[in-house]
């Protein structure tokens, strides 16, 4: 869909809805061109378990005390 500054900034919940529907908005103006879309939510560093974890009552440093690595830890 093509617009202008005007009307992109006057119908911006509109556009903002066509943008998130998968739409590109090209914006003209001064002679230049923008695009605007909607970026899409990636699945981050864990993928499909991302935001699964529960992660309170972890405690605070390493996992395995520095004592028990011995050889490890020198």
């Amino acid at each position: 869909m093509k617009t202008n500054v005007r009307a992109f900034q006057r119908e911006f919940p509109r556009m903002r809805r066509l943008a998130a529907a998968g739409k590109v908005i090209v914006v003209e103006a001064d002679g230049q061109t923008f695009e605007f879309r909607a970026r899409r939510q990636s699945a981050g560093a864990l993928g499909c378990m991302a935001g699964r974890a529960k992660l309170a009552g972890l405690r605070d440093g390493p996992a395995i005390p520095l004592e028990e690595w011995v050889d490890l830890a020198r």
